[in-house]
């Protein structure tokens, strides 16, 4: 009975069908779910039981009842002024108000024929309402024959509130085959209040949440890059573990061009092949610059694959490849897809042991700019472990590396870092103290590019002494009447490393770290093993917590830090020396201003100069009925050996002015450069049963980009069919942080 009329499957109706789940969406009040049934089991074997306020009974023949007819039978029922029962069929006839119900399931009708013992029979101008998929509709006939089959003719399905159809399905004929889970339709029209918007002769869908064959919700949009640009994917299920998509998207400045997904499962894995291919593409000009790849083929694939086994090995492959560094530009959506410089080619290969692990690499890169290309990694082996509580309270560790490093251009070899450590911690409930000695080695052997000045097989051997230890103080304290936890945690680590001559070893994958507050607490302000920084240097740090004593809500947490040296740093990659006593301050802060508000701010400084080096806040506001604002602004000074400087200032919010209604919008500005690099615009409309979005996205492809983008995005989504046009809900839950989580 339940699935009478699953005509939710024309969600996806004149595209076929591979509807997943259901989406996360506010349903309309269509079907009351009071008055479905529980769900019984074996109905099969259950009796018939009738009331009625008058009754005539006629033994082993039909009986005839009156007034508030009441027939049930395990989890189905049946309400009528008048019905007919025959105890030797187990058929009912029913006029007057013929409600039939179950616990996915409720039909009323003026007049029903119904086999309670065998499941079938008709109904003449029915209307239905399904729990499952919220929906109501209307049906002229509806004939059930058992559980292999079901016709329906003239039927409609909305999943609007009763009196609202803002959008409608129509279909002349329906038939569900339930033992294939299969139903098609004829004639289907789609109506958008009282318009017709769409018509197609013949559709199938899927009976159940299984995936099926066929076309999906089509987007269509237009952008600068590609001019009208139109996709209209095709669902391939090709087994329970195995299904494909194919992406023919016709772009009208550049041509036709075909992607294509296949994905799979297996019993230890799972694996994505992502491809596409344009031929000869069109544009001749793009704007006022020719276009460079005018006439020629342009294509990118994409293979990722992760494994898990049952002896602890895993494995994972992320291939990418495209025909020429613009295709991303070209092709791609978002300002960070755009901006790739390189693309990654991986092999990887790892165990994790009990106290141990292992992994084992092939890396590579595809440079799509004119930066440098990264050294590949042909292969690279990386082995950590660790004894914890030993003899005396003693903890082991080890770290060991060894790296192939490949470049065409530079000096290239091998290199092998090992570093074994011992440590003694010791805690307590309001205190830790952890000293930790280790030695490092490290060796090379360059055998590619190499000139004669120059070691070929340069090695570097340093000891790592440091003390780490901390207090953690608390105290309660009331504040506007809430009880509170206010904490005290002051933390003190000591690091000494011994100058080494490291002016002969190469930089291989070697960087300054970016100076943090995790960096007070670093073993080495270098990242990868080409250098490791001398140093004689004590780190202070403080945090404060205010923690609500009902919730355990952190409130507020404040830190600050500083790095005090004892001596100049020696190493570098640039062969300068630091002679500063001491390293920036450094302070974090975190607070819960209230429900909707919060504020992050993390700020870098030199107590000497007076100058911020680094500053980052953010504010938010997540208040009722998805209303959202985000300001946030990023800083960082122009340095050696650290990224370019920046200043920049992130707006964006989501703006309800009714229950309906709400505008959106994003600007993300660099103040360095002074141009715009997002502008984002859009209004929405949301209901219980259908939604619509306009966006227009003003943007570049990187804050040096000469050449702006404009993109429409225009998004019908009818809640509980799908979706029609350019995907603007994907484009807004990207560029405005909290947005979709309301």
């Amino acid at each position: 009975m339940r699935k009478l009329i699953v005509f939710s499957a024309v969600s996806l109706t004149c595209y076929g069908s591979a509807l997943m789940a259901e989406q996360n969406w506010q349903h309309c009040d269509v079907t009351g779910d009071a008055d479905f049934l529980p769900f019984v089991a074996n109905q099969e074997g259950s009796e018939v039981d009738v009331k009625a306020d008058n009754a005539q009974l006629v033994d082993q023949g039909t009986s005839v009842f009156t007034g508030n007819v009441v027939v049930t039978r395990g989890g189905q029922e049946l309400n009528a002024g008048r019905a007919t029962y025959n105890q030797v069929s187990g058929n009912v006839t029913a006029q007057g108000d013929v409600r039939i119900r179950d616990n996915g399931i409720i039909l009323k009708s003026d007049q029903a024929e119904w086999s309670l013992s065998d499941d079938e029979g008709s109904l003449i101008d029915a209307e239905y309402r399904l729990r499952e998929s919220h929906a109501r509709g209307e049906a002229s006939h509806v004939h059930r024959q058992g559980q292999v089959r079901t016709d329906l003719k003239n039927a409609t399905y909305t999943t609007c509130a009763q009196g609202d159809n803002a959008w409608l399905l129509n279909a002349s004929r329906v038939k569900l085959d339930h033992e294939k889970s299969v139903g098609s339709a004829r004639d289907v029209v789609l109506r958008l209040g009282k318009v017709p918007v769409f018509y197609t002769p013949y559709i199938s869908f899927p009976l159940n949440d299984e995936r099926k064959s066929g076309f999906l919700t089509p987007s269509i949009g237009s952008t600068d890059e590609t001019g009208f640009d139109v996709r209209t994917p095709y669902y391939w299920n090709i087994a329970p573990d195995k299904d494909a998509t194919l992406t023919p998207r016709y772009m009208s400045d550049r041509g036709l061009m075909l992607n294509g997904e296949y994905r799979y499962l297996s019993e230890r894995g799972e694996g994505k092949v992502d491809a596409g291919f344009l031929a000869s593409d069109n544009l001749k000009n793009d704007g006022d610059i020719t276009n460079p790849f005018y006439n020629e083929d342009r294509k990118h694939f994409s293979f990722q694959h992760r494994s898990g086994f049952l002896s602890r090995w895993n494995s994972n492959v992320d291939y990418n490849y495209v025909s020429d560094g613009a295709y991303l530009q070209d092709f791609g959506s978002t300002l960070s897809l755009t901006s790739t410089t390189h693309l990654n080619r991986l092999l990887n290969v790892g165990y994790n042991g009990d106290n141990w692990n292992f992994s084992g690499r092939l890396q590579g890169y595809q440079t799509l700019t004119d930066v440098s290309k990264p050294y590949q990694r042909l292969p690279q082996l990386l082995l950590r472990g660790s004894l914890p509580d030993q003899a005396m309270g003693l903890s082991y560790g080890l770290t060991a590396e060894y790296v192939d490093f490949d470049h065409n251009d530079r000096i290239a070899g091998h290199r092998i870092d090992i570093e074994p450590s011992v440590s003694l911690p010791w805690a307590s409930a309001a205190t830790f103290i952890t000293p930790r000695i280790a030695l490092r080695h490290t060796r090379y052997d360059l055998n590619d590019n190499v000139t004669t000045a120059i070691d070929k097989k340069p090695t570097r051997t340093v000891p790592v002494a440091s003390i780490d230890s901390g207090l953690f103080l608390e105290r309660d304290m009331t504040l506007f009447g809430g009880s509170y936890i206010q904490t005290l945690e002051p933390r003190a680590f000591y690091l000494y490393i011994p100058e080494r001559n490291q002016a002969d070893i190469p930089v291989f994958d070697t960087s300054l770290r970016t100076f943090s507050m995790g960096q007070l607490f670093a073993y080495n302000r270098f990242s990868g093993s080409d250098r490791v920084g001398d140093t004689n240097q004590l780190s202070l740090a403080l945090t404060s917590r205010i923690i609500d004593q009902q919730t355990g809500r952190e409130n507020l947490r404040v830190s600050l830090g500083q790095i005090q040296y004892f001596h100049d740093r020696k190493v570098s990659i640039t062969n300068t020396v630091e002679t500063q006593s001491d390293s920036d301050m450094v302070a974090e802060i975190a607070a819960s201003i209230s429900n909707e508000w919060t504020a992050r701010g993390e700020i870098q400084w030199n107590p000497h100069g007076d100058t911020s080096n680094m500053s980052a806040m953010q504010v938010a506001y997540r208040g009722e009925n998805g209303r959202l604002l985000n300001v946030s602004h990023r800083y960082r000074r122009d340095q050696e050996n650290t990224e370019n400087g920046l200043e920049q200032i992130d707006v964006s919010a989501r703006v309800p002015f009714n229950r309906q209604w709400s505008l959106v919008g994003r600007w993300y500005k660099s103040l360095k450069d002074n141009r715009t690099l997002e502008g984002l615009a859009g209004i929405e409309y949301d209901s219980c049963c259908w939604a619509t979005r306009l966006v227009v996205r003003d943007y570049v492809n990187d804050a040096l980009d000469d050449d702006r983008n404009l993109a429409i995005f225009f998004q019908i989504e009818l809640k509980g069919l799908g979706n029609f046009g350019q995907k603007a809900e994907t484009l807004l839950e990207r560029s405005i942080l909290g947005y979709g989580s309301y």
